[in-house]
């Protein structure tokens, strides 16, 4: 048969990651594809900068600047989107489908955002858009959820979506939350700017695709409660080894009577739980229905060579012509916020050295009858100057009437302290 020429856009981490791939595995792709898959174009933002690809990589492709030229060249079969964004990959991707090609995609974002006008594209056009890479890297999770699990609906969804926070999370065991950024950045598992990841806003984006599939409609980011791991230091590592807790950042979708809770936060799991042991920068994804209890799937969910293998099996896809299930685009359903079920939650404050202080806290969270449970301090206090840190671990109460409390705490301690809350899920 004909080769399976695509043109690849972008040329960083995980495009590089793609071409080394394709070169060491062409004669598998070959056979697993029914044809030979060739490159035939790079598309950079920088041609002129000098790049390294593998001089055996099928198809010897040129390196060019012009995205658009690309996705018009008639001898291109698909288009593998990889540059990040999404404004430009949103054109980039509409273009394409528009011309008649398929497009591989890792970005999350421009499907978490555009993905109603996307999807609908492509099946008004019969062209397929695969995007297995943008979910959780190396874990073949869409495959699963749209093809593998038995009829019925999931109920919950427990995930590590972020390999990267995961990967920090870990290295806060022994660092500063600086320096676990940095081992992260050094080992090529963070950007430069790790905002995305380290605010919750990159496994919100893969929640709301996953949630898209399972709930049968749109979700839109804005309806989702995300936070982060900003702030996060030793002393709540430390913590969640005196209680027998793993501190992860959780995308959560929950059914109930209400509608759907979606959201991601930082969690206490206690040992037990199947998320618990996970480590480094391994994804995970917990999944719970009636017919088959629970299932989970695990595997590398950040660097380039992990992604680049749902990347390569997506063209592989693409080539054989396999058809793609597309995620409906109907009403939303009534989405809920997670934090509104009442769960145990922990606190740290750092707060002045003064008589009448753990009053001021304890009266501030009475104000909302949030009970505390325990209290104590870490005992390195070294990290601290001017003020006492406390932790505190509540009784359940929900997320919410928690911040409630926390906004009644008075001026002078509001302008000291950023309370640190995480949830404890049981």
């Amino acid at each position: 048969m004909e080769s399976y020429r695509i043109a690849l856009l972008g040329l960083g981490t995980v495009g590089g990651a793609v071409v080394e791939l394709l070169a060491a595995t062409r004669k598998e792709c070959a056979e697993r594809a029914g044809r030979p898959i060739e490159v035939s174009r790079i598309v950079v933002r920088d041609p002129s900068k000098n790049r390294t690809v593998p001089a055996d990589l099928p198809g010897h492709p040129t390196i060019r600047g012009d995205a658009i030229e690309a996705i018009e060249d008639p001898n291109i079969d698909a288009i593998v989107e990889l540059a990040g964004g999404t404004e430009a990959p949103r054109e980039w991707i509409r273009l394409a489908i528009e011309q008649g090609k398929d497009v591989i995609t890792a970005n999350k974002a421009v499907l978490a955002i555009h993905g109603d006008e996307l999807f609908d594209l492509a099946k008004e056009h019969g062209r397929s858009l695969y995007y297995e890479a943008s979910v959780a890297a190396a874990v073949p999770i869409l495959q699963v959820i749209q093809q593998g699990i038995p009829a019925g609906p999931v109920d919950r969804l427990t995930g590590i979506l972020n390999g990267t926070c995961n990967f920090i999370l870990g290295r806060l065991e022994e660092l500063s939350f600086e320096e676990s950024v940095k081992s992260a950045q050094q080992a090529g598992l963070a950007e430069a700017d790790p905002t995305l990841d380290i605010s919750g806003i990159d496994s919100a984006h893969k929640l709301a695709l996953l949630a898209r599939i399972l709930l049968g409609c749109s979700v839109p980011i804005e309806k989702l409660r995300v936070e982060g791991i900003e702030g996060l230091s030793p002393h709540d590592i430390e913590f969640g080894w005196e209680h027998d807790l793993s501190l992860k950042l959780l995308g959560m979708m929950r059914r109930n009577g209400d509608g759907t809770a979606l959201g991601v936060m930082p969690c206490f799991l206690p040992s037990s739980h199947p998320l618990a042991s996970v480590r480094d920068e391994d994804n995970a994804v917990l999944l719970e229905a009636a017919p088959f209890g629970s299932l989970v799937l695990q595997g590398k969910g950040a660097g380039g060579m992990p992604t680049a293998g749902s990347v390569v099996a997506d063209i592989l896809r693409a080539a054989r012509g396999d058809a793609i299930s597309y995620p409906a685009s109907g009403t939303v359903e009534k989405i809920t916020d997670p934090g509104a079920t009442p769960v145990r939650h922990y606190l740290r404050l750092e707060v002045p050295d003064r008589h009448g202080v753990l009053a001021r806290v304890a009266g501030a969270l009475a104000s909302e009858q949030v009970g505390i449970a325990a209290l104590d301090q870490p005992e390195n206090l070294l990290d601290f100057a001017g003020v006492v840190p406390i932790r505190i671990l509540t009784h359940p109460v929900e997320t919410t009437r928690l911040d409630l409390a926390l906004s009644h705490l008075d001026e002078d301690l509001q302008s000291i302290t950023r309370p640190v809350r995480i949830r404890i899920e049981e």
